[in-house]
């Protein structure tokens, strides 16, 4: 059976077969589940490496060596969006994605055998250009499936980056603790090759690149829809959101060490199971429980979204974010530290998807891949402008004033969001009286 795709101007191109998208969702899920959980699996224990592999062992340099890692991966991630994006167009969604898979299983171990910080940020740097999988799965899956259908498919994909980072950090802990960080890195790189091959032998794409470009050559861009204030407001949020969501996560490990304080071992009932561990077993443990937070929101909100109006939902979950991050400056035990950190992702994991839900209500549907392009420019965007905020506040404030940033950010965007949330209702307003 052969499907008809048409032009912008409804005059048929070519005949194409029929793709199942049922199947490409379950293998591109699956590939993507078993990427961020291999991602995630080692990760988190880079202060670490920094320190018994590398000989940073004063706390106050490795910080800003820290601060300095996060960087590199976000400035480069900030760029190859743009080019890959516009790759993926020329060339296939399909390709892109195997790009993204096999230069991770390359790269990434490379991360464990580096001998010194130079060429550790090198290898971060291009780590996060060539690499980064997410993306180019979801303009594939949603490439490959039909329309009515684009918001499941996003949907079940975000399932595979919780879970999948849920999972990771639970083996990455345990593979560290026991076989140290070379396995763990290793590890990250043949599950990046398993699911880069998966994505090879039973994923399915129709594209032509001639036809491709003529529509690439009919596709107007009127940039300056993004000038109305809703939008830039959101986008600003966006920015402020970018920064908040990452400031903190390099320095988890430093954080679960400052718990556990001066003892080698600490001790956690855990569903009625004692555990015990040190800093890097207790990140994992920790870090599992903050995805797990962060898979349930994705549920809830999701649910909230469609009885309350998103932007007067938004404002008591940046105060619950906020909440969250504090309860976690002043855990006493690893217990309460998971506990909080759980808090802080079940309430910080709705804020992006209530922005892109506010910013498709103000944008017309014909231009939603441009608008939340810009979007993810904006977040990767404040990624980079976290590596310098949290190189500056580490210094002058300690690993603490990391995280009291981290949710002194979250209280900004409350009163942002006032001037934001009319402009926007604003905008729909308008919108109804012009139809």
């Amino acid at each position: 059976m052969e499907n008809t795709v048409e032009n912008h101007c409804g005059q048929p191109l070519r005949s194409e077969r029929n793709i199942n998208w049922k199947k490409n969702l379950f293998f591109i899920w699956l590939s993507q589940f078993l990427s961020l959980a291999g991602f995630s699996s080692c990760m988190p224990f880079i202060p670490r490496v920094m320190e018994d592999y590398l000989g940073i062992t004063d706390r106050g340099l490795r910080l800003q060596y820290i601060s300095a890692y996060h960087f590199c991966g976000m400035i480069s991630l900030c760029v190859a969006m743009i080019v890959w994006g516009m790759l993926a167009d020329r060339f296939g969604r399909k390709m892109m994605l195997l790009r993204a898979s096999f230069a991770a299983a390359v790269f990434y171990p490379l991360l464990a055998l580096v001998p010194n910080i130079w060429l550790l940020l090198l290898v971060r740097f291009c780590c996060s250009f060539f690499s980064g999988t997410y993306n180019p799965a979801q303009t594939l899956a949603v490439s490959t499936a039909p329309k009515e259908k684009h918001g499941f498919v996003l949907g079940v994909l975000s399932t595979a980056l919780w879970s999948g980072y849920m999972l990771g950090y639970l083996i990455g802990g345990v593979i560290a603790e026991k076989f140290g960080f070379v396995v763990a890195f290793a590890s990250c790189g043949i599950v990046y090759g398993i699911s880069g091959l998966l994505v090879l032998l039973f994923v399915d794409e129709n594209f032509d690149r001639k036809v491709e470009e003529k529509k690439l050559a009919a596709v107007r861009k009127p940039l300056k829809e993004l000038l109305t204030p809703g939008v830039c407001g959101i986008l600003l949020m966006v920015l402020f959101m970018g920064v908040a969501r990452r400031i903190g996560e390099p320095f988890l490990t430093e954080l679960v060490s400052d718990v556990i304080g001066e003892k080698e071992q600490e001790t956690m009932d855990l569903l009625f199971c004692t555990l015990s561990g040190s800093d890097v077993f207790f990140t994992g443990i920790i870090s599992a429980a903050a995805s797990l937070g962060g898979f349930l929101s994705g549920v809830v909100i999701g649910w909230l979204c469609d009885k309350i109006v998103p932007r007067k939902l938004l404002i008591p979950v940046l105060i619950s974010s906020a909440a969250g991050v504090a309860a976690q400056l002043i855990s006493v035990n690893v217990s309460w530290l998971m506990t909080a950190r759980f808090f802080a992702y079940f309430a910080a994991g709705g804020i992006m998807p209530i922005l892109q839900l506010m910013l498709t209500k103000i944008t017309r549907p014909e231009l939603r891949g441009t608008f939340f392009g810009w979007s993810g420019s904006f977040s990767t965007a404040g990624g980079v402008l976290c590596a310098f905020v949290s190189w500056a506040v580490g210094r002058f404030f300690g690993l603490r004033g990391i995280y009291w940033c981290e949710a002194a950010i979250y209280l900004i965007m409350v009163p942002l969001m006032i001037p934001v949330g009319r402009a926007i209702k604003n905008e729909l307003l308008e919108e109804y009286k012009d139809k």
